[in-house]
């Protein structure tokens, strides 16, 4: 092969290696550039004949700008795409579209910075939780290039994906703290929406008010509503209304969690009242009662024979009226509902156990849980006809709550909500590689 034949394979096999890197049809390399660690590729639409799209008249090429953006490294290395545009102006006297800018979204969408294909991939890499400054560092760029590009391909991602609406029939509703705002710093609160069924966040709003949360749920598909038959939700008199407003037909379930911890509260401050009275002061460490109050709110089948009798000591030393004994049966009552068979069952017990706690002899602390479970009843027993929870949305909340720590905090709820949903909504990436953003 001579000098010259080899030269020009040479040249053809590089561009062919170039046209391979950017990987589009009617798109051309135009040129292939280092500087020092960095690459550059510069390249141009093939256009054939542009009409105008007010009068659609022949348009020909007004300008070349050249615009840069930031792509996916190549073998380590930073890698900037030069991509040169075509501005177009019609010549047709009157028209009045005087010029504008031919758009490719394969090659970088409109007002992003990063090509289509490196955003799509720093989307990826944040939604699994990834912080991002770091893929930034590793893109080269800074960090309002990156979130700029997520919140764009996040939002056209969870738009497109309507799978997390389609395929539930038991949701929850719960808050979590969202930023601390003003003069006085007060807490911001926002609402998560889980799927607890699938285990997944449908949504989250920028509010727990019940105009906002019953707005949601009510635009929402009729198909969807109507496919609901539970609602989890903690003892929140606000999701409470929501369910019975918007969604009349599903069975409102209380967290057993909040429940027992209700009980355990109750028994806490009947313990500290007893205390005091007994003492004349706070418990301290050799008081029998602040020596039980540990084994107290634990679980009775976990304690070993030695530490039942212990308690059992303890309480007959510092509960001379046994106020503190009868709080404690009475939350181990509550849990042993829980392991009822059916609902029926579970409903007498409750029903028995109500009672019992409004009964004018029992302590005021009791007289009170009693006044709770009667207010929550039917919504206590219903989680013997679903048995579920709204634990699933209590953890999804730590997952969010992840996402807050990797971003140090979140002042916008934009950023804040498409990063949680990104992270903890479970979306379906592949719908990302056929999304468009013009």
């Amino acid at each position: 092969m001579t000098q010259k034949a080899r030269s020009t394979f040479v040249l053809v096999h590089a561009s062919e290696i170039l046209q391979a890197l950017v990987g589009l049809k009617d798109v051309r390399v135009l040129r292939y550039e280092r500087r020092g660690p960095d690459v550059e590729l510069m390249v141009e639409q093939v256009v054939g004949d542009v009409r105008c799209p007010a009068c659609a008249g022949p348009a020909q090429v007004h300008e070349r700008p050249v615009v840069r953006y930031v792509d996916l490294p190549v073998y380590g290395n930073p890698m900037a795409l030069a991509w040169k545009k075509h501005r177009m102006a019609c010549p047709a006297p009157g028209c009045p579209k005087r010029t504008w800018v031919l758009e490719d979204h394969r090659i970088a969408a409109k007002n992003c910075l990063l090509t289509t294909r490196a955003a799509k991939w720093a989307t990826v890499q944040v939604g699994g939780g990834r912080t991002v400054k770091e893929v930034a560092s590793e893109l080269a760029c800074d960090w309002h290039t990156v979130n700029d590009a997520v919140t764009t391909y996040g939002k056209a991602l969870l738009e497109a994906d309507r799978k997390r609406l389609n395929h539930t029939s038991a949701i929850g509703l719960d808050e979590t703290a969202f930023v601390r705002l003003g003069k006085y710093r007060r807490t911001s609160y926002a609402t998560t929406v889980a799927d607890v069924e699938n285990h997944q966040v449908i949504d989250i709003l920028p509010s727990r008010n019940y105009i906002d949360v019953a707005a949601f749920i009510d635009k929402q598909p009729r198909a969807w509503k109507e496919r609901v038959v539970f609602g989890a939700l903690d003892m929140s008199a606000t999701y409470a209304a929501v369910y019975s407003v918007i969604l009349p037909k599903a069975a409102q379930v209380v967290d057993p969690f909040h429940v027992i911890s209700a009980a355990n509260r109750c028994l806490d401050e009947v313990r500290r009242r007893v205390q005091a009275e007994q003492t004349g002061h706070r418990g301290r460490r050799d008081d029998p009662l602040y020596r039980a109050r540990r084994a107290l709110l634990m679980a009775e089948e976990r304690l070993d024979d030695k530490a039942a009798q212990r308690l059992a000591s303890l309480l007959e030393l510092g509960d001379p009226g046994a106020e503190v004994a009868v709080a404690y049966r009475i939350k181990e009552r509550l849990r042993e509902f829980y392991r009822c068979r059916g609902p029926e069952q579970a409903r007498a017990m409750l029903a028995e156990l109500k009672d019992h706690c409004l009964r004018p002899a029992m302590p005021a602390e009791v007289q009170k849980l009693g006044r709770t479970l009667h207010h929550w009843f039917d919504k206590v027993v219903n989680f013997h006809l679903a048995r579920l929870s709204n634990g699933p949305t209590e953890a999804l909340n730590n997952l969010i709550k992840r996402v807050k720590r990797v971003g140090f905090g979140f002042r916008n709820f934009d950023n804040y909500r498409v990063r949680a949903l990104l992270y903890a909504g479970k979306p379906n990436w592949r719908v990302l590689g056929s999304i468009v953003v013009r």
